[in-house]
């Protein structure tokens, strides 16, 4: 075997060889290397054995890893030696962030500086050859023929790797050689190139070791305020201002919110503007569009969408503060016209901003607007301005984001995130993040009516608690009145203006009594109503709703058109029936209304039955055409001219089982026994009930409440809100024609653009015109739950429970906004029946979706319950001084210092990463052992705080939680890093190795099973693309499945995942009758259209490393 050649095995590597050297030359004086890389760990190792050499010269060239990585690149196309310097003092510092986090690597460090600085190593850099070589002299003091000498070369750098260290060790390949010829050429080789280099000097040294962690330890309060600066620095320093229009205000809060709006807004694409009602959204939202066309320059385009209710609010406001020549505005019905730029409209890609108003509209991912939406936002800026970045950012306005569950804010996330790959800090796949909150969500809405209220409160909390800390914080700007009203300087500048919020009480619970005849037949009613006859209760005497079933009857070949029929039969029958409860509930009046209808359309079902001609055409109005006598001849007429052919629209008694006949016939024998007793019914105790408290309460100015007199309707003005048009009809008339009052306004769509003025004039109390009171009373839809201020009065009346449980919310937000002129708010809710509830969990329903709404995003009132926990959190960042808000006060902290002391403050924020300190036994928080560990990383992407105890697991832990760990006083002196310096070194290598497991599960194309659950649609929709791939990898559609694969492995189209994997489905059906081959055609087209539909026409640019290396910001370790 030859001694001449080392490869790194056992006992044959580089860092032997130079071991047996250093001992068996006797008279070595001289250490020179030309490197490619050097690592100071290598050289720390190797110094041991360079202990009693005298002249240690090293060169470094182009290669350098770790330490001195990249140094000798950037060198290259310089000349001057101090802008070389400059350029390796940066690599320097960033390099040593780099490094591996233990003592040999810090030991190795700090001796290569102090070797230089004592003059023991010399060091150069080469800036102007490439070079590649790597070798090793080892030579006596007068090296001569009749000398020892070595020089070793090969393919080995400096490192622990190179010098065959690391274990299992790298294969490398190196020769040394002892022939004077040899050592001599290769010493005059080294000294050529040593007399290029640029030298670095114990001044380099000196000051490049200051600008790193290894030069001092900073105090526990740097430690402490260097995590509040990397989390509120950005806000803290914006020094934003905006000179307002005349005729508005200038409120700091809304200020604030566009301070953190707009960071947020670069930062992650886009956030929720979600004040609660009446605090002025819309003028936050224009001041931040001020904002931005400012930023990006004159070219800027922005996209408004909104509510048609709200149209002129919006342009006005954009007017106001010279907006519009940079705005389009698009109504959310319409946003056709801008996908397809008809109408005068640009094309998506032309918008830079999107601001969507009443966002929460948008919040069912399946729907076609929320597609069209989706795609608008996607769609890459065309004309990239002066803020960088190609995709467009995205302002999502709703004081109720939250409308029924969890799906609400990851659809709405989506519109300017990517599922699969965003770039919300800590968050690596929005899907699986949101599924277990998804379905803990789902079991806990089973569980209503058979588990106490409080337990499923409780829940519900816990769930969107978890929800907002995680996502929410992070892209949410939101601010109740409370927050506003207890915040000193807030509070100051809303006085100043005459602005106030008034209190909005607690529910007022309105009761009516049935009497025995009345409530045997509302009991009777609910029972056949609910009490439906199948499989699971086989004895119900209830209804069948088979008018609403008939896809579920149908057999024989024709029923295999109708996939999960019985499945979306029982579901749409099932609507029906909570339909019907919520009329009884809402009116006795609306209730007999539709008690007809529905007798009228099963008698219409049995008349097509005995005719043999039963036509099904899920898009056209069937029922409506029938009520209107139109001719059935004629309904086939439109129902063909729709596209439909006959054939699949009109069936015959054969095409049914004949148990539906039966069903029908069953349920218009019951419809027919209960609408004649109801017909006979004349009382109602509702009403009589609100009559009462219309009498007594409503209109009075004041009332005596606990023996004192207090204000009660401050103007007279009374509004009231039903979700049935026929029900606030029904109100209408009776206090018209029975109270004989005049000044009744009822409202619906229908009517809603014709009395907008009368609206203005008599309810709105920021109406700039002449103030009128033709008009009172109010009774209105839901069509008045948004855009419009009826804040003249303090009063309003839910006469019913809307199934959508937020809206209640926007309800009363009609009233209670800036410049209510009365002190407080009085809210009256009639409920639920205990029968009707019981049925439907209609109370349930509701309670769990606000307490999911109040635990999510904070609410200062109580809008439905007095069993609602509410929740105040302040998503926002302002100067509160709130102990209940532990963010916020951390925010107060770093802005009295940036403040105060800037040059402190500059300080703090320059600490270089992996700063690190030692808190003394007596300052350690009594929940903090001894021996613990507190550890901050990141990559940018994601970061996490985590504490470490002794010898256990390193434990994931809120920012919250960590900052009120780490809080210190300015004069709080530095422990003793001695005494803890190897479990501090041993907890951060454990909270860095987690950290980097945690993150690399994101990077990994093997998903474990538990994700691809969580995932599925994902996963299935590109197993479905792969298929396709393999089956068209010769066509011209293979690069546009490419396209399509890539969108879904990103997560940009919602819908897109959807149409593929209704595609699969019908493939693989069809798969088990006819040839794959004869359905390629069919294919290719489904594939082209969902391309042409979907296909972003500007090449995306591939996003930069989005995990980037993992960086250990601070630690500190508790003595």
């Amino acid at each position: 075997m030859s001694t001449k050649f080392f490869n790194n095995t056992i006992n044959n590597t580089l860092f032997n060889k130079f071991k047996g050297i250093a001992d068996g030359m006797p008279n070595f004086h001289s250490f020179l290397a030309v490197v490619g890389y050097f690592r100071s760990s290598g050289y720390f190792k190797l110094r041991k054995e360079l202990a009693n050499v005298q002249d240690i010269k090293i060169l470094v060239g182009i290669n350098i890893d770790s330490i001195f990585r990249k140094h000798n690149q950037a060198l290259l196309m310089l000349d001057g030696d101090d802008e070389a310097r400059e350029i390796y003092t940066k690599d320097f510092i960033q390099d040593v962030k780099d490094a591996l986090y233990s003592p040999d690597v810090e030991d190795g460090i700090l001796q290569l500086c102090d070797d230089i600085v004592s003059g023991k190593l010399q060091m150069r850099i080469h800036k102007s050859k490439n070079l590649h070589a790597k070798f090793y002299l080892c030579l006596p003091q007068n090296f001569s023929p009749n000398t020892d000498g070595w020089v070793l070369m090969g393919s080995s750098n400096i490192s622990d790797s190179g010098l065959g260290i690391t274990q299992p060790p790298r294969y490398e390949l190196n020769v040394a050689m002892k022939d004077y010829d040899d050592v001599a050429y290769c010493k005059n080789e080294f000294e050529t190139l040593w007399n290029e280099g640029i030298p670095i000097t114990a001044e380099d040294i000196e000051r490049i070791r200051k600008k790193t962690h290894l030069e001092n330890l900073p105090t526990p309060y740097g430690i402490f305020m260097k995590v509040l600066i990397d989390a509120f620095g950005n806000q803290v320093e914006d020094d934003f201002t905006l000179d307002m229009p005349k005729g508005y205000m200038q409120l700091k809060y809304q200020k604030d919110a566009v301070i953190q709006g707009f960071q947020m807004l670069k930062e992650y694409n886009g956030f929720f503007l979600a004040d609660v009602v009446g605090t002025g959204k819309t003028i936050v939202a224009a001041m931040i569009a001020k904002r931005f066309v400012e930023e990006n320059g004159k070219n800027t385009k922005v996209l408004v969408i909104y509510p048609p209710a709200i149209k002129e609010n919006w342009r006005d406001t954009f007017k106001d503060f010279s907006l519009t020549k940079y705005t389009q505005f698009v109504t959310n019905g319409s946003l056709n016209k801008i996908i397809e730029g008809s109408d005068n409209y640009d094309g998506p890609e032309e918008f830079d901003l999107v601001i969507v108003d009443e966002a929460h509209n948008f919040r069912t991912d399946t729907s076609g607007r929320y597609d069209d939406l989706q795609r608008i936002c996607k769609a890459p800026r065309i004309n990239e301005g002066l803020i960088e970045g190609i995709q467009k950012k995205v302002i999502l306005l709703s004081a109720t984001p939250l409308n029924n569950r969890p799906e609400d804010f990851r659809n709405l996330i989506l519109l300017f995130q990517n599922a699969r790959k965003p770039t919300l800090d800590g968050i690596t796949n929005i899907t699986t993040l949101f599924q277990p909150w998804i379905k803990q969500y789902n079991d806990l809405m089973r569980k209503r009516g058979k588990t106490d209220n409080s337990v499923i409160t409780a829940a519900a909390d816990k769930i969107y608690e978890e929800m907002r800390t995680k996502v929410l914080d992070k892209i949410l700007v939101r601010r109740t009145r409370k927050n506003l009203w207890n915040n000193d300087e807030y509070k100051a500048d809303l006085k100043l203006q005459n602005i106030h919020f008034p209190d909005v009480e607690q529910p007022n619970e309105c009761i009516y009594q049935l009497d025995e005849d009345l409530s045997e037949l509302f009991y009777d009613t609910i029972t056949i109503l609910t009490d439906t006859p199948d499989e699971d209760n086989p004895n119900g005497v209830g209804l069948h709703f088979a008018r609403y079933r008939a896809i579920e009857y149908i057999i024989g070949e024709r029923a295999s058109k109708y996939r999960n029929a019985m499945q979306f039969a029982r579901v749409f029958s099932g609507i029906f029936r909570v339909y019907m409860v919520k009329r009884l509930e809402s009116s006795f009046y609306a209730f007999k209304k539709s008690l007809h209808t529905f007798l009228r359309i099963t008698n219409d079902m049995i008349k097509m039955w005995n005719e043999d001609s039963i036509l099904i055409a899920p898009e056209i109005d069937v029922k409506g055409m029938m009520a209107n006598d139109i001719e059935f001849d004629v309904i086939i007429e439109k129902a063909l001219n729709h596209g439909y052919d006959k054939t699949d629209i009109l069936f015959t008694q054969a095409d049914f089982n004949q148990d539906y006949i039966k069903k029908l016939r069953e349920d218009a024998e019951k419809l027919e026994r209960l609408t004649a007793l109801w017909d006979k019914v004349e009382k109602d105790p509702k009403y009589d009930q609100f009559k009462e408290l219309l009498e007594s309460d409503l209109m009075s100015h004041t009332k005596v409440i606990n023996g004192k007199r207090v204000e009660l309707n401050k103007e007279g003005k009374l509004v009231i809100f039903s979700e049935s048009v026929d029900t606030i009809n029904y109100l209408g008339d009776r206090l018209k024609n029975e109270l004989h009052r005049t000044d009744v306004l009822v409202v619906s769509a229908s009517n809603r653009k014709t009395v907008l003025n009368d609206i203005r004039a008599n309810f709105d109390a920021n109406f700039s015109g002449e103030k009128e009171d033709k008009f009172n009373i109010i009774i209105s839809s839901d069509v008045l739950a948004e855009g419009v201020n009826l804040h003249r009065s303090n009063i309003i009346v839910n006469y019913d429970s809307p199934w959508n449980a937020t809206r209640l919310m926007q309800r009363i937000g009609r009233v209670n906004r800036i410049g209510s002129t009365s002190d407080h708010i009085y809210n009256y809710m009639f409920y639920p029946s205990k029968d009707g509830d019981k049925q439907i969990q209609l109370y349930t329903n509701a309670l769990i979706k606000l307490q999911g709404f109040h635990s999510a995003l904070g609410e200062d009132a109580q809008v439905y319950s007095r069993e609602e926990m509410l929740r105040e959190f302040q998503l926002f960042d302002d100067k509160v001084r709130d102990n209940v808000d532990k963010q916020l006060e951390l925010l107060r902290e770093i802005r009295e210092l940036y403040a105060k002391n800037k040059e402190l403050y500059n300080k703090i924020k320059t600490l270089p990463c992996k700063s690190r300190t030692v808190r003394s036994a007596a300052h350690r928080p009594h929940d903090i052992a001894p021996q613990s560990t507190i550890v901050y990383i990141t990559t940018g992407q994601r970061s996490q705080f985590y504490r470490i105890t002794g010898n256990e697991a390193p434990i994931q832990i809120e920012f919250l939680q960590a900052a009120e760990w780490l809080r210190a006083k300015q004069d709080e002196t530095i422990g003793n890093m001695e005494a803890v310096k190897d479990a501090h070194y041993k907890h951060v290598r454990k909270a860095f190795d987690v950290y980097e497991q945690e993150t690399s599960v994101v990077e990994t194309t093997e998903i474990s099973i538990a994700e691809k659950k969580k995932d599925k649609n994902a996963i299935t929709a590109l197993a479905f693309l792969r298929e396709m791939k393999r089956m068209f990898d010769s066509d011209d559609i293979y690069t546009k499945i490419q396209v399509i694969e890539k969108y879904v492995n990103e997560g940009i189209f919602s819908n897109l995942t959807l149409n593929l994997n209704r595609l699969s489905r019908e493939l693989n059906k069809q798969k088990k009758t006819v040839q794959l081959a004869t359905l390629k055609p069919m294919l290719s087209m489904r594939l082209e259209g969902l391309y042409d539909h979907y296909y972003i026409n500007k090449e995306r640019n591939e996003i930069e490393s989005l995990y980037q290396q993992s960086e250990i910001i601070t630690s500190e370790t508790f003595e």
